[in-house]
């Protein structure tokens, strides 16, 4: 650099002294001492483009990735349904009118607890007047088996006060046990969710009087598809994830495999059971997560760090020979088994070319090839 600055300034000290002189010059000295200042000018300028050896160097940069060694797992999302049951469309067994709803919506309700009664005078007189004519059935027949014990009775008419007093007691029973609808009571324990009828209003077996539900314990039913049957089976891992819940995850497994592949759309059905439930609600989507691949300490990266070439293989862009801080690459050739959620679980094609904490080109290594240097922006 100080022989640069020499001919520099000699440049410029001659062209001083020239323009000096010049003064006193003809014209043709002037133009001949020009050309020869213009060519030793050129030597100065090429011994000065000889000696500056520095060159700014352009390096891509580029974003890293580590290769991990962990569990790897992937999962097969599908929707699912939230099921119970529990859930109860509750008729009544009776016509008649409504006198009393002895519950509200969202109370808790015990099996056999009434819910509804519905007027049953008419059934009651009913009932009265049948148990007054067994009453004298049984008079009657009392009396025809004194006659029958000494031997003064007629034995048809026995046995016809017999038939009366029993046929009077089936009646009776019958009545008794429709008396006994017109109070409509929970059929198992649970929440009355939903009263559809009001007081006065007139109950018929056809129409619902109100709904129950037991969430207690619910059900989770999906369909995975018939490529999955070698590798679900009960007891597999399911995450459950419920995006109305913000993406509440509830972890689980299947409780039952079905045994049928339904010819339409070749899936099976898979169940899973919640007991203990406090969150889920029939006919709720959850997305149905099924874990169809594991592997134990597997090799693992980010699924950006991998490319294909146009033989469709896969590589990587291994970075090694750090020097300051740039980076040389070198290709390394792999087997993607599974990707999932932006990882993929692989296999070098060359044993110990990639291993636990190795640094990998992460963005940007579409741009570069093996012969480039880069540097970690």
């Amino acid at each position: 650099m100080k022989r640069i600055s020499y001919f520099l300034g000699l440049a410029l000290f001659m062209i001083a002294c020239a323009g000096e002189e010049a003064k006193n010059e003809s014209l043709e000295q002037l133009i001949s001492k020009r050309d020869s200042l213009k060519t030793e000018l050129a030597g100065v300028n090429a011994q000065i483009a000889a000696m500056d050896t520095v060159k700014e160097e352009v390096m891509p940069l580029v974003t890293s990735s580590e290769v991990m060694i962990k569990n790897f797992s992937h999962k097969v999302e599908v929707q699912g349904a939230v099921e119970t049951d529990k859930n109860a469309m509750v008729n009544a067994e009776a016509s008649g009118t409504i006198d009393i709803i002895h519950v509200k919506e969202g109370q808790k309700v015990s099996k056999g607890q009434a819910l509804i009664t519905i007027n049953a005078e008419i059934l009651a007189s009913n009932i009265e007047e049948v148990e007054t004519s067994l009453e004298l059935a049984e008079y009657m027949l009392e009396k025809q088996q004194k006659l029958m014990d000494e031997g003064l009775g007629v034995e048809i008419e026995y046995e016809q006060a017999l038939n009366q007093k029993k046929s009077l007691e089936k009646r009776l029973k019958t009545m008794k046990a429709q008396k006994g609808k017109t109070v409509v009571r929970a059929p198992f324990t649970g929440i009355v969710d939903d009263i559809m009828v009001n007081v006065g209003e007139l109950a018929a077996p056809q129409f619902p009087l109100l709904r129950i539900v037991n969430n207690d314990k619910v059900t989770v039913t999906a369909s995975l598809s018939e490529n999955l049957l070698a590798k679900v089976d009960v007891g597999t891992a399911v995450d459950l994830r419920i995006p109305s819940l913000d993406d509440t995850t509830i972890i689980t497994q299947i409780a039952t495999k079905g045994n049928y592949i339904d010819p339409v759309n070749r899936t099976f059905k898979v169940i899973v059971e919640l007991n203990n439930n406090t969150l889920l609600l029939p006919n709720q989507l959850a997305k149905v997560n099924v874990t169809d691949y594991v592997k134990d300490s597997a090799l693992v990266v980010n699924s950006q760090t991998i490319l294909q070439d146009t033989k469709n293989r896969n590589y990587v862009y291994k970075m090694v020979d750090k020097e300051n801080d740039t980076y040389g690459v070198q290709k390394v050739f792999v087997e993607v088994h599974k990707r999932y959620r932006g990882e993929a679980c692989i296999s070098p094609m060359k044993a110990g070319s990639l291993s636990d904490s190795d640094i990998l080109v992460l963005d940007g290594a579409k741009g570069i090839t093996e012969k480039d240097r880069v540097k970690i922006q």
